[in-house]
């Protein structure tokens, strides 16, 4: 029991060090906001609207008293999908990048229409299409990158994975529920996308310490 409580404080500070590097990420890459480029934009926006929303997450049931924060989850994929898409636009120059977003998004609009209620539960379908399409433009710019040395190839690679291994566990979740598979393996699962999560924000922190912060140092 001791040992599960330990655990279970680890988790929290663990949780508790995401959320607040979210906010910390993107205040540092905000310092070269209008310095770097088109890209650095949009991951730099991409960076506060994960920051809002981790902290809308931690607050809302703390201090806001919110029943439930799950609908953040909603925002939280299709923000990810909309400015990373942006991202990888900027990156990989192709157009047809603009059609596969509105597409999409005209997808997850009509599951939205025909069923008001998937506001307030977990949409693993529109999660795993746009984690998918996103790692595909990682793939394809991580291909890219092997060609020669290319702005962002660190942040490229953690994004890869992140996404990829966090699409297999949402994907899991949403299985084991239905299979009525004990909540500690949900918990797992979890708690695996957390630790996921820590180490694509330190990717993020080592791309801006090795590519730009020298050049925001000399300003």
């Amino acid at each position: 029991m001791e040992e599960a409580t330990l655990l279970d404080s680890f988790i929290t500070v663990i949780r508790s060090i995401t959320i607040f590097g979210s906010v910390v990420l993107f205040i540092i890459y905000a310092t070269g906001l209008f310095k770097f480029g088109k890209a650095y934009r949009a991951f730099t926006i991409y960076l506060f609207s994960v920051g809002i929303i981790q902290l809308l997450s931690k607050y809302g049931i703390s201090e806001l008293e919110w029943e439930s924060n799950l609908f953040l989850s909603h925002y939280y994929f299709i923000s990810q999908f909309i400015l990373l898409s942006w991202f990888y636009k900027v990156l990989l120059h192709h157009q047809w990048i603009w059609i596969v977003l509105l597409a999409t998004l005209g997808f997850l609009i009509y599951q939205y229409v025909e069923d008001p209620a998937m506001y307030y539960r977990y949409n693993p379908m529109g999660m795993v299409i746009t984690q998918v399409i996103l790692v595909f433009y990682s793939l394809l710019y991580l291909y890219r990158c092997l060609a020669g040395n290319q702005i962002f190839m660190i942040t490229n690679i953690g994004l890869f994975f992140y996404l990829l291994s966090s699409t297999l566990i949402f994907a899991s979740g949403n299985l084991v529920l239905n299979l009525d598979v004990p909540p500690d393996f949900i918990r797992l699962l979890i708690n695996i996308n957390l630790f996921l999560y820590l180490a694509f924000q330190i990717l993020i922190l080592v791309e801006w310490w090795k590519n730009y912060s020298k050049t925001i140092f000399r300003a």
